[in-house]
């Protein structure tokens, strides 16, 4: 896989499809791609919608554009076309209706709803829609996002913290579908991750952060990921570069229980980890892929792989390729 290499992108539409078959078209698309449902069309000049999909490690991603419709996931539904995923939709187009669990929510542009697919629901979009879906299986939500989830979440911007989070999810994600690098897939899948867990964390009240620190943190997180390769980068530098001081810095990392050394490593380890699982290990020993990832010592890398992942970095690569 070259460095500029593209992640295919999945894509339907009902463009060239009658227009009697194109509820049947679409229902079909999304049971093997997406997930099974029942499509119901109100317009008078009949249904149209386009989708894109991309698979990355542990989430899939879905952008759909259409016209008012219905969508409707019942019980034989879910038994035909089981699915254990969560789906967050953040909504950026008209107005919408979710109902799950007897309860009915409206839906304003740049809101997230937050659902079981194996759970009865229907979602209905009252005029123009585009939605980003996030599709996200349910250990890894639990582990990434919300450790507990039972009932559909609505969540929107009503602090800034939410509206700056929810601003910069929908940017991120409609930036990486423009230009879905392979190289860029694992930085935008933890950004993704971050900021939802940020985003549902502070809809239900297990996090306090202002407008401002968010911003600081969210900039020094950029500048930490644009500069993981170079072994120099210190705890200073990002808080120069961020436009604070050091112990500043620190206190916006203590907010997430976390410091900032220790989430240069953490994300060190986590794109040394995936090179390792990937067939672009093929010809590199473990040593080049410490140095690539910022560490100067192959003994202390393997030490803190091993703590991390509980296997030691030749343990993966052996593994990945087979050896």
């Amino acid at each position: 896989m070259t460095p500029c290499a593209m992640l295919d992108t999945r894509r339907a539409s009902t463009d060239s499809i009658p227009l009697d078959q194109r509820l049947a078209f679409w229902e079909q698309y999304n049971a093997s791609t997406l997930v099974g449902l029942k499509c119901s069309s109100y317009s008078d000049a009949g249904f149209t919608a386009t989708q894109d999909n991309l698979s990355l490690d542990s989430m899939r991603l879905a952008h759909i554009v259409g016209n008012e419709h219905v969508v409707e996931r019942d019980g034989s539904m879910i038994r035909a076309v089981p699915k254990a995923s969560i789906f967050v939709s953040l909504v950026t187009g008209s107005g919408s209706f979710f109902f799950q669990n007897g309860h009915c929510q409206l839906l304003e542009p740049g809101e997230l709803m937050v659902y079981r697919t194996d759970k009865p629901y229907l979602f209905g979009f009252s005029g123009p829609m585009r939605q980003f879906i996030f599709d996200v299986p349910q250990d890894v939500f639990a582990s990434r996002c919300l450790s507990r989830f039972d009932h559909a979440l609505k969540i929107s911007a009503h602090t800034g913290v939410q509206r700056l989070l929810l601003r910069t999810l929908g940017e991120r994600t409609r930036s990486f579908f423009q230009h879905p690098l392979s190289q860029d897939a694992g930085s935008y899948q933890d950004d993704a991750f971050e900021l939802l867990g940020n985003i549902i964390a502070g809809q239900v009240g297990h996090r306090r952060i202002n407008a401002l620190s968010a911003s600081y943190l969210l900039a020094a997180k950029q500048c930490i990921r644009d500069q993981l390769a170079d072994p120099t980068l210190s705890c200073e530098r990002v808080a120069v570069q961020t436009g604070i001081s050091a112990r500043h810095l620190a206190r916006l990392f203590a907010l997430e229980d976390t410091q900032p050394r220790r989430f240069i490593q953490e994300k060190r380890l986590q794109l040394a980890h995936a090179l390792l699982s990937s067939q672009q290990v093929r010809g590199l020993d473990v040593g080049e892929v410490a140095y690539r990832h910022g560490f100067t010592s192959q003994a202390h890398f393997s030490r803190a792989f091993k703590a991390r992942y509980g296997q030691t970095p030749s343990e993966v690569r052996a593994a990945t390729l087979g050896s």
